[in-house]
């Protein structure tokens, strides 16, 4: 019987059978420490039929996409996406403009608040002054003494 020699396989190969890059071959086959069998020329490694086995097990089950997920950004969805920025920070400013325009109506009332509180004040301090002015007026309609009313 002749012996059977078993296929073998680089990262690239695996890769390329699996529809993947060799970036993940890689980073699979040292996730899993596969060893390689030989390394040829330039340092290429060689991985066994059950290292092929073990992918084609775990890479049957993942969902193939042959679509790139990747989306080049066009001119078009810069505009948009600027359009949009733009609307937003108008509504924000639509929305700070009604929040001043109530400010300004709580300042208005808070002065005319202050202004009636002032006059009441000044209404009250002359109310005060009036009986004062009055005891003055008395005081210096007296300006002469007793001995000085009996005497004239």
């Amino acid at each position: 019987m002749a012996k059977r020699k078993s296929k073998t396989y680089t990262t690239s190969e695996l890769a390329d059978k699996f529809n993947i890059s060799v970036v993940s071959a890689s980073r699979f086959i040292v996730k899993h420490n596969f060893t390689p069998v030989k390394t040829g020329n330039h340092n290429a490694k060689y991985y066994s039929e059950a290292v092929y086995q073990q992918m084609k097990k775990h890479y049957q089950n993942k969902p193939k996409t042959t679509i790139k997920q990747s989306h080049t950004v066009t001119k078009d969805d810069i505009i948009e996406q600027l359009k949009n920025r733009i609307n937003e920070q108008s509504a924000t400013i639509e929305l700070l403009k009604e929040q001043l325009t109530v400010k300004d109506k709580q300042i208005a009332t808070a002065n005319r608040i202050a202004d009636q509180a002032q006059q009441l004040d000044l209404t009250t301090h002359k109310q005060q002054k009036i009986p004062e002015q009055i005891s003055y007026e008395h005081t210096a309609s007296n300006k002469h003494g007793f001995w000085w009313r009996v005497t004239h």
